[in-house]
């Protein structure tokens, strides 16, 4: 019986964490970039400016000069 209880707690333990995997890319907001230079907001809620390369997000900075 706990040869049972320690492989149903060990796939639980997989499912779980390839569900945090999965979903851990799609809970950060990426700025689209649709063009060189992109304005949007940070986790805090805070501007951010966002340099695009080739359609694919480089590097965000503060704004500012």
């Amino acid at each position: 019986m706990k040869y049972y209880v320690w492989i149903v707690l060990c796939l639980v333990s997989l499912g779980a964490l390839a569900g945090v995997l999965v979903r851990s890319p799609h809970a950060r907001p990426w700025a689209d970039c649709t063009g060189r230079v992109v304005i949007g907001t940070s986790l805090h809620g805070q501007p951010v400016e966002c340099v695009c390369i080739g359609g694919v997000q480089s590097t965000c900075f503060a704004p500012g000069p």
